[in-house]
């Protein structure tokens, strides 16, 4: 595949944005992704499956801020043929792509909305962290995207959810239930995830970041009206675009008075703070309590992750 060349406007947001770094964002833009895969807990065990493996010739190293996941070196065949992935021992995902539900936290008997949820890599992640216990209601759009999703529910062996097709703009007038806690992994102009697919840069433009914003805004502020009061909502993207993530964020908060931005720490993980300003906006404060991640900073896709509380 010929390599891209990033445009003028791209270049020119991306220096605004990051300044220095700029070349190191641009350089790690190109960088294959390391391999990660997430052991389901829901179908073996973290120290079995090594023992498993290892055996094998498999080289394993932990990713630092999730305990059931790793990077792979080897083997270097393809790992979706692979008889522990079949079974649904693992699961494969970009490390990164295990943070939102490590901060959303669910826990055991709680009811958790997936708003955006095909192809199910952290619907499974949370049926796990919930030891199937509870309930998740995984919704997502289209016919096309139901496929995948259960799919990947049945290979891992979740149990505790229920898949719904619907558009999240309108899940909180549709659905009166009120949810513990709510993910959003809101679809993204993906700009962290260049180094996966290079597409991306081809496919960018400014037209395409003001209309996933508007798409985005109303995703939140829908998400958030399907919380109970104290509960909490998860949102997250792959993309660095301020006006997809703290914009989005900053919207929530003036339509929302009971939203409040509630500080993220995740042990292992560099991460930087939202932005308050950007192109001459200012946002709320407490959006600086949002969280950046780089592509460089853990050689990982880059992503926005804000959690909010309903109170």
């Amino acid at each position: 595949m010929d390599i891209p060349e990033f445009k003028p406007a791209f270049i020119e947001r991306y220096e605004k944005l990051l300044g220095d770094e700029l070349d190191s964002f641009l350089e790690f833009s190109f960088k294959p992704l390391k391999r990660a895969i997430r052991i389901n807990t829901l179908k073996t065990s973290v120290r079995g499956f090594l023992k498993r493996v290892r055996e094998r010739g498999w080289k394993l190293e932990r990713i630092p801020w999730c305990n059931y996941g790793f990077w792979i070196s080897e083997p270097k065949y393809e790992l979706g043929n692979t008889v522990e992935h079949q079974l649904g021992y693992i699961y494969i995902q970009e490390a990164a792509s295990m943070i939102p539900p490590i901060v959303l936290n669910p826990k055991e008997h709680e009811l958790v909305l997936d708003l955006c949820a095909s192809p199910g890599s952290k619907t499974t992640q949370m049926a796990q962290m919930m030891r199937n216990t509870g309930i998740i209601v995984a919704n997502d759009i289209t016919v096309d995207r139901m496929r995948p999703l259960i799919s990947n529910l049945q290979r891992c062996g979740v149990t505790n959810t229920i898949v719904t097709r619907m558009d999240g703009r309108f899940f909180s007038q549709r659905v009166k239930q009120k949810f513990d806690k709510v993910l959003v992994d809101a679809p993204c102009s993906a700009t962290g995830a260049i180094r996966r697919n290079w597409e991306i840069i081809r496919m960018w433009n400014p037209n395409m970041i003001r209309g996933l914003s508007k798409l985005q805004r109303i995703l939140i502020t829908s998400s958030f009206d399907c919380l109970k009061e104290g509960g909490i909502l998860v949102y997250s993207t792959c993309t660095l675009e301020p006006e997809e993530n703290e914009k989005v964020v900053d919207y929530l908060l003036k339509k929302r008075s009971e939203a409040k931005v509630v500080k993220i720490d995740v042990k292992g993980l560099k991460m930087r703070s939202g932005l308050t300003k950007w192109n001459g906006e200012e946002f709320d404060k407490s959006v600086k309590s949002c969280i950046r991640i780089y592509p460089q900073d853990n050689n990982t896709e880059g992503f926005f992750i804000a959690k909010v509380i309903k109170e």
